[in-house]
């Protein structure tokens, strides 16, 4: 073995450091010139405000306002305004003479109607009428002509109550209703989709980062290899080293290369993973701007964990709402069973004279003919196999919403559970990585001062020097996994801050 004298193995351990530090700096420096840092809370908000699903999601949420207005709208009262005018001839015997016919008669109606929750409708209508008539009778001596011209006025109103189905206030306010929960559960929904694509964003940030800093480490031993094969191709001009131990070096830089480019390649997908979710597009020079960082002290216990995502968990509350609406219309489609019963009272009066005021004054008069009506209506479809087989849809709906509630918040639970195991193991997991990376970092110290008294061969140095990348990729690797657990669980509780705790 060709030994390295020790002022040779220190001029190439200083040389190798500062050459190093020098390309590490310059690519670090390239990289931020061309690219954009991006932080994660802008990630955050860039998603939130961008991504194409999300914005459907809020479409929805519209659509559902939209639809709640309409609802509410069948209680509105209905004016109405008619006019007719017509003009006629007739011919005719009257006792077996001809006589002819011309009138011209219009009329004007305006009423106002609706329909209340109780299940009561009432209309009010008021209109006048004009008759104006002309008859001329030949008696075959001498014609007889006679001309009718009266107006007529009427003012009426009638109220009508549903007395078995339709009765109930809950009942008539059923579309309503539903469609009011259906604009919650739309809210829901869009709430679900935003923390969904927070969650979606914040992981997608933490892989670019994580990959960064793999790029980082593969190009510092691109740097590294580079300069140990230069400094070991002297050393074998000089005869310090073997022949085999370049070859060695040579080995190390092509491998150090093409990590270097699987790097790059996986580092480009996770931008255009993490630009996607942003709602951007891809192909961006961007560069991760929020480290990882240490974990924070964590000592949820997992049954508190649970306790928060049960009662703060989107996919919960989305659930829960779709119960109560089918239980809702469970209960609608129970009332639904009666026959119709309805009770009508009407009253009105009216009033003829040859003037249109006289005739509308008149309504008011003692000679004025009032009327008063009452009826009454029933109906039962024979079998009412309709309202019944709705009953039954109703009901197997509703025991089909608890059942899926119930089979989530198992699922949530045991989730939960688990996500809190797998933080807390991600926070050991950080531990420990660092703690082999320094003992990385001392081993190739330790090998380094070997080699520069000959105690050691180059290849032993590599290999500490390849398992210095190796745990420094480790290290990156769980503190990204922490933060990636600690989405997740948070998320699964239905928050999910921009802040980073």
């Amino acid at each position: 073995m060709v030994r390295m004298g020790s002022r040779s193995a220190g001029v190439m351990r200083r040389v190798l450091a500062w050459s190093t530090a020098l390309a590490l700096g310059l690519s670090l420096h390239a990289a931020a010139l061309a690219a954009r840092p991006l932080t994660y809370a802008e990630a955050l908000k860039a998603a939130e405000q961008a991504n194409p699903e999300l914005q459907r999601a809020r479409f929805a949420v519209e659509l559902n306002q939209a639809g709640l207005l309409s609802a509410r709208g069948i209680f509105d009262p209905n004016l109405t305004i008619d006019g007719r005018w017509r003009a006629s001839r007739t011919r005719g015997f009257f006792q077996g003479f001809p006589f002819q016919s011309e009138s011209n008669t219009w009329d004007l109606t305006t009423g106002l109607g609706g329909t209340t929750a109780t299940g009561t409708s009432y209309a009010f209508n008021a209109g006048i009428d004009r008759n104006f008539s002309e008859f001329t009778t030949d008696f075959g001596i001498v014609d007889e002509s006679r001309v009718q011209d009266t107006y007529t006025s009427n003012l009426n109103f009638s109220i009508t109550q549903q007395l078995l189905e339709g009765s109930r206030i809950r009942y008539n306010l059923g579309n309503v209703t539903i469609s009011r929960k259906n604009l919650s559960i739309a809210e829901l929904t869009a709430e679900r989709t935003r923390l969904t694509t927070l969650a979606l964003a914040a992981e997608a940030y933490w892989a670019f980062a994580y990959q960064w800093q793999l790029v980082e480490i593969a190009r510092e031993a691109v740097s590294v290899a580079e300069e140990g094969l230069r400094v070991g191709q002297l050393q074998v001009r000089a005869g310090e080293l073997a022949p085999v131990e370049e070859t060695r070096l040579e080995a190390a830089l092509v491998q150090a290369r093409s990590d270097l480019l699987e790097a790059e390649s996986l580092l480009e997908q996770a931008a255009n993973t993490l630009l996607l979710a942003m709602g951007e597009s891809p192909g961006q020079e961007i560069q991760p701007a929020t480290p990882p960082g240490d974990a924070v002290e964590f000592s949820v216990q997992p049954e508190d964990a649970v306790r928060v995502a049960l009662a703060q968990n989107l996919d919960l509350a989305v659930a829960r709402s779709n119960v109560e609406l089918a239980e809702l219309q469970e209960r609608n489609a129970r009332h639904a069973l009666l026959p119709t019963l309805s009770a009508t009272a009407a009253a009105g009066v009216g009033a003829q004279d040859a003037s249109a005021s006289t005739s509308m004054s008149g309504l008011l008069d003692e000679d004025a003919f009032p009327y008063v009506e009452f009826s009454g209506q029933f109906s039962m479809p024979i079998g009412n196999r309709a309202a019944r087989g709705e009953r039954a849809r109703a009901v197997a709906e509703v025991m089909t919403r608890r059942s899926e509630l119930e089979e989530l918040e198992r699922s949530i639970a045991a989730q939960v559970e688990q996500q809190v195991r797998i933080l807390q193991a991600a926070r050991r997991r950080m531990e420990l990585a660092d703690v082999n990376h320094r003992l990385a970092r001392e081993t190739l110290a330790a090998e380094e001062a070997l080699a520069e008294v000959g105690r050691t061969i180059p290849k032993n140095v590599l290999e500490a020097r390849t398992e210095v990348a190796r745990t420094a990729a480790e290290v990156a690797k769980a503190r990204t996994d922490h933060r990636l657990a600690q989405v997740q669980l948070l998320a699964l509780q239905g928050q999910l801050p921009a802040d980073l705790p």
